[in-house]
């Protein structure tokens, strides 16, 4: 996959192993030491975003207190289901900390987001739990879609970082944005091999994968949306609508990814317009075809040549 959005999974993965090439160890202290007193300011407040983003900075050298930051933020917020996501996601990470109670709340308050299935996913998989993995991909299938919170969290917690005045917006972006995709990226890989070789054999786990490729294909990342489109290409026929639809989406990613190249700069001197956007789309995909619009591109390639 090619680098898309300075928001993107895809970017961040890039973009974080070229800064650990390139920074010394004493810019990597100093970094950690902006960091710390960003953490200790956010501690200070009592608003849920501001706590949230404490939680997720501390997860690296502040761990410990990680968990105590986001349990704080859901109490203070406890019916946003972006914050109960990160939470149960940091909760599975440790013991003894039970995830389960959480991702229940979770689904109870989005039912038609399969991410509260995410967690649990990754334990069944990791464990070579077959019966786990093959429940946590039906809950998937018959969810609508697949959202990790990603363009919400990103503006919520920003901001909150950039009220504390220890960083710019640009960097305060940066550094959820690197978090945040530390927590999102381990399911991917289990729902990709839960849905492919040998299983697809197994009786009806090909229908449980057709329904899990939907709900991916309209989540809110463009990993996300793109992982299901592998999906549904192993599963439906090449001359299915489903297939068709699939090659189309893929497409699209692939016109708007090289138009991208063209905006990179635009892109690191606009957080706030990227921010905004974060705020007026659910989807990375609109989001990224605002971006190109407001610069002047058409986000939608020319119709297909037929011979």
């Amino acid at each position: 996959m090619k680098v898309l959005t300075r928001g993107s999974l895809i970017l961040l993965i890039a973009s974080t192993g070229a800064f650990a090439l390139s920074s010394s160890d004493a810019q990597m202290a100093k970094a950690q030491k902006r960091t710390d007193r960003t953490i200790a300011a956010l501690a200070q407040m009592t608003d849920a975003d501001s706590l949230a983003a404490a939680g997720l900075m501390s997860i690296g050298n502040h761990s410990d207190k990680s968990l105590d930051f986001l349990a704080l933020a859901t109490a203070a917020a406890p019916d946003r289901s972006d914050l109960l996501w990160l939470r149960a996601m940091r909760c599975a990470q440790l013991a003894p900390c039970d995830p389960k109670p959480i991702e229940q709340r979770l689904r109870e308050l989005d039912p038609t987001n399969g991410a509260g299935w995410w967690a649990a996913m990754t334990r069944a998989a990791a464990t070579h739990d077959a019966e786990g993995t093959d429940t946590a991909l039906a809950a998937i299938s018959h969810s609508q879609r697949v959202d990790i919170y990603w363009t919400t969290l990103i503006a919520h917690l920003s901001r909150a970082v950039a009220n504390t005045k220890k960083m710019s917006l640009e960097q305060s972006e940066i550094e959820i944005i690197g978090n945040l995709a530390a927590q999102a990226i381990p399911p991917y890989q289990y729902i990709s091999t839960g849905c492919k070789g040998e299983r697809l054999q197994q009786p009806g786990v090909t229908e449980i994968c057709r329904g899990v490729a939907k709900a991916l294909q309209n989540g809110d990342t463009y990993v996300t949306e793109m992982i299901g489109v592998a999906i549904a290409k192993r599963v439906w026929p090449e001359e299915s609508p489903e297939w068709k639809a699939a090659a189309e989406e893929r497409r699209v990613y692939d016109y708007r990814s090289k138009l991208y190249s063209k905006l990179e700069q635009r892109a690191l001197t606009h957080p706030e317009e990227y921010l905004t956007l974060c705020s007026q789309n659910r989807r990375e995909s609109d989001l990224f075809a605002s971006q190109l619009t407001a610069a002047g591109y058409d986000p939608n390639p020319p119709a297909p040549q037929t011979e």
